[in-house]
């Protein structure tokens, strides 16, 4: 891929404001923020910000390989993604 991971992350971070309408203030979402236990997003906003990332990226993302651990952040997605 040819652009920066971290102009990805930005993008992403603006999808997940968006999704919440304002209600998070970029000074307290950052890409390592846990997104789904922080109640940021639920599975079909998840669902939403990884096709996204699909798109932006021009990457298919490899749900059946893909292990959130504790949580999912940004950047763990487009870790998950781009690798």
């Amino acid at each position: 891929m040819s652009e920066d991971v971290s102009a990805v992350e930005k993008d992403l971070v603006a999808w997940v404001e968006n999704w919440n309408e304002g209600e998070v203030e970029v000074a307290e979402l950052k890409a390592d923020t846990e997104l789904t236990h922080s109640g940021l997003l639920d599975s079909m906003a998840l669902v939403g910000l990884i096709s996204y990332l699909e798109e932006r990226s021009d990457r298919e993302f490899d749900y059946s390989t893909f292990e959130p651990g504790d949580g999912v952040s940004i950047r763990g997605l487009v870790e998950h993604c781009l690798r």
